[in-house]
């Protein structure tokens, strides 16, 4: 292969690499954003699931999760969990991150293949901090 076209299929797996971090990004904002500033507060704001009725001890327990990365309130009748499809999205982005970076790995030097290390571990950075953002709260 050429000199040109190993340099252009680099920057194109590193782009791909690099796109690949928006949607982990987005799952561990998305993840904030579910709880907002107060998980139980966030979860009598949503919408209750059916047979809930809007009254003391009906939220048995409040958590923010990290798989799926997003809420989950557990009422009397049932619970809702927010996250699925945006974490769907952050775990195929992750897995096209590894492959991308594993095939960018092959062309250039060792500059380069640091380089090509940075979006994934940006990707396993996110995913840590997803992670470590989780609570559960037991309500009385």
């Amino acid at each position: 292969m050429s000199l040109t076209r190993t340099s252009t299929a680099w920057w194109v797996l590193l782009l791909l690499g690099v796109l690949s971090v928006f949607p982990v990004a987005t799952a561990a904002i998305s993840q904030g954003v579910d709880a907002g500033a107060d998980v139980i507060g966030s979860c009598w704001a949503s919408e209750l699931p059916p047979g809930v009725e809007p009254h003391d001890n009906t939220l048995r327990t409040a958590e923010i999760t990290f798989m799926p990365a997003g809420r989950l309130c557990d009422w009397e009748a049932g619970d809702t969990q927010t996250g699925w499809p945006i974490t769907i999205a952050a775990l195929i982005a992750t897995v096209v991150a590894v492959v991308v970076t594993a095939f960018a790995l092959r062309y250039g030097g060792a500059a380069r293949r640091v380089v090509a290390l940075l979006p994934l571990l940006a990707i396993a950075g996110l995913w840590f901090t997803m992670w470590s953002s989780t609570l559960f709260v037991i309500i009385d």
